[in-house]
Formats: C-alpha cells, structure tokens, sequence
C-alpha cells in the first residue's frame, strides 16, 4: 500500500482517545498500528437499499480476455471485482457460467499480496508470522472487511501500542503515556495530554477527520455510486465525492492550522507523527488528504496468518490463471486489443484489455506502449521506505539511547516528529520514523518481535544502541512503499489508452489497501458498462453486487 502503503494510523489517535475517552481511561492506553503500503481508512456508510429490480441485458456475448499485470491488492482486487461482474452479466443474459470472461494474471514474484506480505523471525514457520507490509485494516474498510468474510478468514487483533505510545524529536521525548494498562494509569495520562495539549486541538481534529470520512462513505453507497456513474480520471472520481484540489494542493500543515484550527503543539507533535509513521512525511511536505487519511481512527484489525491472504482468495475466487514468477516484458496494441510477452514459457498472449497493477515507470516491462497513449503517465516518485524486523531480549528500548535514567520505562511504541529539527537547525532530526514492539516471538519466549521503519539502513551496530543489545535475528526489507504526497493538482490518467487501465493512477491522491481496491473497481466498473450495460451500485434484494456495495 499503507499501506503508507501506511503505518499505525490509530497509534498516533492514542492521544485523542486520551482526552476524548476521560471516563474511560481504559481506552486511552490502547494503540494500534499500521505498516509500510497502505493507511486504513474509517468510514460511515450509508446503508444499501435497491437501487434497480430491472437492469439492462448484456447484448454482446462474445467471450473476452484480460491480463491483469501485477497480483498485489489492486491487481487481486480487479481480477475479483470482474470475475463478478462477468457471473452477474452471464446470470441475466443467461448464458454459461464461465462463458463470457478469461482472466490471466502475470505476477513477477512469487507471491500473491504486493506489498503485502509477510515474514517469520529466523524464518521459522512455527512462530507468528508479522506483517512485512501493510499491517492493519478497520472495521470500516468496506471492500477489506467483506472479503474477509465472504472467504472466511479469521480476523484477530493486532495487538499493538499495549506497552504505551511516546513522540521522539531526536533530542527528547516530547509526550509519553504510561507502559501498562490501568485505570489509575489512564487517568494520570489523560490529565497530562490536557496539560500538554489542552482539550480543543483533538476534538476539532476528530470533527475536521470525521468531515472528511463523510465524503468518503459516498464512494460505498449503491444509490450515490449509480447515479454518478463510472469516471474517467481521478479529478472526476475525487471532484465527485468533494475530496479533490481542496484538499490535494495544499499541505497538511496549512491544512491543520487553518482549517483544524489545532493547537501548534498538537500539530507537531501529535499530527505530524501520524504522517510520518503513515506516508514517511513531516506534514509540511504531505498533501491535506494524505494527513487527514494518516488520522483515521477505528477499530484495527488484521487477517490472522497474514494480509496478503486476503488477495490470495480474491484471486482463488475469480478464477484466473495466476502466473507467479513472470515478467512481462511488452506490451503491444492490436488492432483489437493487446498482445502481451512474458518469460512464461516466454509465450505471447492477446487480450482485449490490459489492467496495469503497478507503478509503470519503475516496472520493468518496455516502454513502448506508451507511443499509443493519449494521455501520458507521468513520472511518480516513490517513498524508499526501509522496514527493519529484528527480535531481542530486550523488553523494550534502553533507555540510555534516548537520554533517559537506566530504570526508566519506556514504552514500546516509538513515534517521531521533525518539528523540533525544523525549528532548530542545529538539533538532531530522529534517526528513524517509528519503533514498535509487536509481541513475544512465542508466548513465554522472552524474545520480542519489533518493527522500525526509517528512511536510511539502520546498521547492527545502531540496533544495539537502541535496544541495548545485539539482536537475535533481524530481516531488511527496502520497499518503494508509496508516492511521495506532495500536494498536487494533476494525477496520471486512470486510461491512459482505450483498454488500457491504470491501477496506480488513484495512489498519489492516496494510498492504501482499502483505496486500491476502489482503483480496481472504478476500472473494472468503466469495462463492464461498456461490455455488458452493468452499472455501479445495481442492488437485488437479498444480494450483493458485483461492486459489494450492497447488502451488510
């Protein structure tokens, strides 16, 4: 993703809950958080009801083709939501089920998931495997959370943020909570976040948040989503639900003092570790969007042994000839669509479209198509996003690296701010964006798991001041994780060819698991009208639609 591809969006919401929450300081102690793709959105929805009981009848039956290139969440997520569509248009034509549609998928790893995807310590299969990707997703993530029921996987709790949450600016802790759970522990934190903070700045942050959460449910609702349609770039689909150049063309700092209207503490040093932890940005440097995305708050969940299951069984259920380990190499236009090369038997393939799941500037299939575009997809920087998991016998960090007294509880996890640095040119700027403590290895081991994502490679040597001692095991992942944010007022075209989708078009307005699969199915929803007369949002009663926008 978040996802950036997001990180522990609900951590940095510790402190709100803090003061939101006074007569359930219980609450307050509990964070969560994310990893390296994708930023999990919360969102209300309204509920479905039948938009239609009588839909248009496909006319044009003849069988189709596609290639989908890339098997991570949007790749998965288009193979799935056009295995659907194709059922549905086969149910009112009443043809053969199987019979309108082939999907063949190219996925150059050896795996299914993308950034999702996971590791075992000392890559040993008996232990818990932790999320290497994008780590959590919330209740409200419509698209998520109703794949995993529909496939039956098991959701579980993430269990992060229990050992207490504390802001770093390179030189001090800036803000602490206590490292256990308690009702008097709640309390003392809650009375020091007001002290800090005072009560204003969280709760205009949760009212600006929950704005903005407002526009996004209308992307979920079945009566909005058929009247607006299928879109064709990303101003029309953000302009349509009001989330677009408002929000995308300015910075989230603006965004936080004039539009939030928080305190100036607050902004540094609670906000900013938001968009630090999620998108590897101060939030001079993100767009508003991506900071109010970074802010989201729910309920965290994650997919018991791993994320990236659920896309396996999005592509299981399509249906598709899933091909790992193969490159594609070239893309050509046909007269009637594409011809597709790959190191599959290295075989040519024709398709009559082309759903393209990955960043097309840094993938390595040849750039020739591009001669055919009509609108060109831009160049997008990427955010090099070092993740580093390592196991230690340490409890938690030593507090001797961060200046504190040797007996001082530190908690497990680290979130970091770049305002002091900004302010100070001469102070330190934190030589990482967040540490977090992600349980034993097994229950009792006294071997804990620990995740820290940094901009740079942190060597072992640095490990050991950290932590006080040599690691055990430590596993390097260096991720192009998500687009640098910056706020823009153009995106890369959602079609830059007829037939020729771009999956990765929504991912500089932002990006996370839950939005890819929106990119997959706004273009999956533009083929099928064009194919079979299917619209977004066409509910039956007591069934859901291709699109899972109806029904609970």
């Amino acid at each position: 993703m978040p996802v950036p591809y997001p990180f522990y969006i609900l951590v940095v919401c510790t402190i709100a809950i803090l003061i939101l929450f006074v007569q359930q300081p219980e609450l307050a102690t509990r964070a969560v958080t994310s990893v390296t793709a994708y930023s999990p959105l919360s969102f209300v929805f309204f509920a479905a009801k039948p938009t239609h009981e009588v839909f248009a009848q496909p006319t044009d039956l003849r069988r189709r083709r596609v290639a989908i290139v890339g098997a991570g969440a949007s790749g998965s997520a288009a193979a799935f939501f056009l295995s659907r569509a194709a059922r549905e248009a086969e149910s009112r034509a009443g043809a053969p089920r199987g019979s309108l549609l082939d999907i063949v998928v190219y996925e150059r790893e050896d795996y299914i998931g993308g950034r999702d995807t996971v590791v075992y310590p000392h890559g040993d299969t008996n232990l818990r495997p932790v999320e290497l990707g994008a780590s959590i997703f919330v209740e409200a993530n419509r698209n998520l959370v109703k794949a995993a029921k529909l496939f039956g996987l098991d959701v579980v709790d993430p269990e992060f943020g229990d050992t207490g949450v504390a802001v770093w600016d390179g030189t001090q802790f800036l803000f602490t909570t206590s490292t256990e759970k308690g009702r008097w522990s709640g309390w003392w934190d809650t009375l020091a976040a007001l002290r800090r903070y005072g009560a204003l700045s969280p709760m205009r942050q949760r009212a600006a948040v929950g704005a903005l959460l407002k526009k996004f449910a209308r992307l979920y609702d079945p009566a909005w989503l058929a009247n607006r349609g299928s879109v064709d770039s990303v101003d029309e689909f953000a302009a349509s639900a009001d989330l677009g150049q408002a929000l995308t063309t300015r910075t989230g700092e603006d965004w936080a003092h004039n539009v939030v209207k928080a305190r100036a503490r607050w902004v540094d040093e609670i906000m900013e570790a938001s968009t630090r932890v999620n998108y590897c940005a101060d939030l001079n440097e993100i767009h508003a969007l991506g900071a109010a995305v970074s802010l989201a708050a729910g309920s965290a969940y994650a997919i018991a042994g791993g994320n990236y299951r659920l896309f396996e069984a999005m592509l299981k259920n399509s249906g598709a000839d899933i091909r790992l380990e193969t490159t594609v190499d070239a893309i050509e236009s046909r007269d009637r669509g594409f011809r597709v090369t790959s190191n599959h038997s290295f075989t040519t393939d024709d398709y009559d479209e082309v759903f393209f799941a990955a960043p097309w500037h840094s993938s390595p299939v040849a750039k020739n198509l591009s001669t055919h575009f009509t609108q060109p997809i831009p160049k997008q920087d990427y955010v090099r996003l070092h993740v580093t998991m390592l196991a230690t016998t340490a409890p938690h960090v030593d507090p001797l690296y961060f200046f504190r007294g040797p007996d001082e509880a530190i908690p497990g996890t680290i979130l970091t701010t770049g305002a002091t640095a900004r302010a100070n040119p001469g102070a330190a700027r934190p030589e990482f964006q967040s540490i977090s403590y992600h349980g034993e290895t097994y229950q009792g081991s006294g071997e804990w798991v620990v995740k820290i994502f940094s901009k740079t490679r942190l060597n072992n040597e640095l490990l050991a001041d950290i932590f006080g001692t040599d690691p055990t095991w430590v596993h390097r992942k260096v991720w192009d994780s998500y687009p640098v944010l910056h706020p823009t007022a153009s995106f890369p075209p959602m079609q830059p060819m007829q037939g020729f989708h771009y999956l990765a078009s929504l991912e500089p307005w932002v990006s996370t698991m839950e939005t890819q699969t929106v990119s997959a199915r706004e273009a999956v929803a533009r083929t099928v009208q064009r194919w079979w007369n299917i619209g977004l949002g066409e509910c039956r009663a007591a069934a859901d639609s291709w699109d899972m926008t109806c029904g609970k």
